[in-house]
């Protein structure tokens, strides 16, 4: 398999081309539709091209896994991505609500926490993944009243495309395509999308274009030890993601600052077990007043929840030795659209993750249909899509560590 060791391009980079690829995002409707294609990598590792369909743009992003994982840790883990794009979006809600009041933001840092747990046997069929209430912190320097600060903070979260992911209750739909034939799913619900066709050959005709993204856009930063004003600590955990039994709770933590340029400058890493500290860029497209120099936090949401359900398939196919040649997705998510583009709507709403499955592997239907049913079942981010998650909302002083 290919690696992010032998990949000439950056991590993450806008496509040259996208409309050339023969697979697109819809553009239906006043909502955000995103279309993600991922595909997994040696090891831990996995690519995605995550395209907008309003703005006709495609990143590609990788991910990896940390130590707990076996994971190569190159790249930032699928929840680190998914803590970016809410952070990105909250901030982006938050500026929005603060030009329509005549507000200046003269700093403005978010830190979001995101809890996860754990527990039962993969072989027994009895592990299941949960996502718990978000905490979220607003830290704003402006020319307003705190009073003001609490109002803008509640009027982000509820006008924010990516909290809808949390606070309604919605069950993905899944498609299943095995050995290159379509078959039924179990005990998953299923999508009524077209079915595509596998996406693997989209990514060697990837490349990026000529000055229309930041540089730096994903970088680790190894010599950071904390964040928002908290010690990581030392010890790295031991490989136990990839043991039959869980009981275990996860902490990722990201925090986003607004750099002098605009762009979001958004710090990701994982508290417990402890992980390295990954640093993303994030802008608005243009339709939603940004520059698209980066991508957008409702891509980098999109591109997480791709990434975590494929570390569920491959995790499950690791501990059930199934023999895999190759698994990928093609995801659909859709939003309603951020303040900037529409300022007087009601609280934001989302859509059912819908995900078409590729599996090629030496197993039968049966057992490839319960690969996808412990992927969903196991998978912290589509237990975030079908829980009904408040978000918890605080204020706090501007952190600069």
């Amino acid at each position: 398999m290919e690696c992010i060791e032998q990949d000439p391009h950056p991590l993450v980079f806008k496509l040259a081309d996208p409309e050339k690829l023969p697979l697109k995002a819809p553009n239906t409707g006043k909502r955000m539709h995103y279309r993600t294609a991922t595909r997994a990598l040696a090891g831990m590792q996995k690519e995605a091209l995550v395209f907008d369909g309003r703005n006709n743009e495609c990143w590609r992003l990788f991910c990896d896994e940390g130590p707990w994982l076996n994971g190569s840790d190159l790249a930032p883990f699928p929840l680190g991505f998914f803590s970016a794009g809410l952070a990105a979006s909250y901030q982006s809600e938050f500026l929005s609500h603060a030009r329509q009041a005549n507000i200046e933001v003269r700093q403005l840092q978010v830190m979001v926490d995101n809890f996860y747990t754990m527990e039962g046997s993969l072989m027994r069929g009895t592990m299941t993944g949960s996502a718990l209430p978000v905490e979220v912190t607003f830290a704003a320097d402006t020319n307003a009243s705190s009073e003001d600060h609490q109002r803008l903070a509640h009027l982000a979260v509820a006008s924010s495309p990516a909290d809808a992911y949390l606070r309604n209750a919605v069950d993905s739909l899944f498609s299943l395509n095995h050995n290159s034939k379509a078959r039924p799913v179990a005990d998953v619900a299923a999508s009524s999308v077209p079915a595509q066709a596998a996406p693997d050959a989209l990514f060697p005709m990837s490349t990026p274009g000529t000055g229309t993204f930041a540089g730096d856009i994903l970088e680790r930063l190894d010599a950071e030890d904390s964040l928002g004003g908290e010690q990581l600590g030392t010890e790295r955990s031991s490989v136990v993601g990839l043991s039959d039994n869980q009981k275990r709770q996860v902490h990722v933590r990201a925090v986003g600052r607004l750099r002098e340029d605009g762009l979001k400058e958004l710090k990701v890493a994982c508290f417990q077990p402890i992980g390295s500290v990954f640093q993303l860029l994030s802008d608005d497209s243009q339709a939603a007043g940004g520059q698209g120099r980066a991508p957008s936090g409702l891509a980098l949401l999109s591109a997480g929840i791709s990434f975590c359900f494929m570390t569920q398939l491959g995790r499950y196919a690791h501990v059930a030795k199934h023999d895999m040649q190759s698994y990928q997705i093609i995801q659909d998510t859709s939003f309603s659209q951020p303040t900037a583009v529409s300022p007087a709507r009601e609280a934001a709403t989302s859509a059912a993750v819908d995900t078409q499955v590729f599996i090629a592997n030496k197993q039968d239907a049966q057992d490839t249909q319960t690969l996808l049913r412990m992927g969903e079942q196991t998978c912290y981010l589509h237990a975030a899509c079908r829980s009904a998650l408040k978000t918890r909302i605080k204020l706090g002083p501007v952190n600069t560590a």
